[in-house]
């Protein structure tokens, strides 16, 4: 087995090149926290580095299976931005890059400002709801969202997505999605902050993601999939937890500071196997934590 079996510094050097070319470009625009932050932490998190790679290997398996498409026409719906920067910088293709949240819209248009001029493909941007997108039936030929529906609010909040994604893609075209999986289903809630997006400034609690089973799973995602052929699903567990919880205990500022150390801590902690693998070990409860610890479950399939 690879060291780094995902690819890890791959996407860790392109972040930290695309954190430097924005400094570079666009000063502080960002102010100086953020800019600073876009070089020392690049990937934002250990756990995204599996969904990179298997997001990336998806949708380069999908563009071999269709060579007539001169360049792929991608949604990315509310994901961590930097794969789409990547995607648009280092593939032929147009990514529409959304989110429910203006200021990282706003964020990462700024940023890909520094990269446009080289890139291969191209990056535009919108803000949208996935619950509700903005855009004609079949029009895209992928529709990918990592670590994302998770956070949508409402009863069926995750549901109305997947229809959502599910109707914008062509006929034949690519779905990847990821959500947080483990051995039993939580609604998480979180102190003073909204979904993934907004933070309130008050001591309430709010809906903050869900953590799906695999009876949740089904019921919530795969159920409203019916219009998916070939599916294939990955299981992502953590081993070496206390790494993890460790990390997580160092508290926000700190863990920005050692972004570094992501790419390292995610081939010790970070092992993808196929199918739907709950028994591994996991730490969580009904309030969220960054000591938290939970795998991924990330879905491809082709729209019949």
């Amino acid at each position: 087995m690879s060291l780094f079996p995902h690819h890890e510094f791959k996407y860790y050097f392109f972040g930290l090149r695309t954190g430097v070319s924005n400094l570079l470009d666009n000063g502080m625009r960002l102010g100086a926290k953020k800019t600073v932050g876009k070089i020392t932490q690049p990937i934002n998190a250990y756990s995204r580095f599996p969904e990179y790679y298997w997001f990336e290997t998806a949708i380069r398996n999908h563009r071999g299976r269709t060579p007539a498409l001169q360049s792929l026409k991608i949604l990315d719906v509310g994901s961590p931005k930097m794969l789409g920067l990547y995607l648009a910088a280092e593939t032929k293709a147009e990514i529409m890059l959304t989110d429910i949240s203006e200021i990282n819209v706003d964020e990462y248009q700024t940023m890909w400002g520094a990269l446009r001029e080289n890139a291969k493909g191209k990056a535009s941007f919108s803000l949208q709801d996935a619950r509700s997108l903005k855009f004609s039936d079949a029009e895209f030929d992928v529709v990918y969202s990592m670590s994302v529906i998770e956070h949508i609010e409402g009863p069926e909040g995750d549901s109305l997505a997947v229809h959502e994604l599910l109707r914008v893609l062509k006929p034949g075209g690519l779905l990847i999605l990821s959500v947080p999986f483990g051995a039993d289903y939580v609604e998480q809630e979180r102190i003073g902050f909204a979904g993934a997006a907004r933070k309130t400034g008050d001591s309430k609690t709010y809906f903050f993601q869900r953590i799906y089973d695999p009876n949740a799973f089904q019921k919530r995602i795969l159920d409203h999939a019916a219009g998916l052929d070939q599916i294939t699903l990955t299981t992502v567990s953590r081993r070496n937890q206390w790494l993890a919880r460790g990390f997580g205990s160092l508290g926000e500022s700190a863990r920005g500071v050692l972004g570094f150390v992501n790419p390292l801590l995610s081939a010790a902690i970070n092992r993808s196997s196929n199918g739907v693998k709950s028994s591994f070990e996991g730490k969580y409860g009904q309030f969220h934590s960054a000591r938290d610890v939970y795998g991924d479950l990330i879905l491809t399939g082709l729209k019949k």
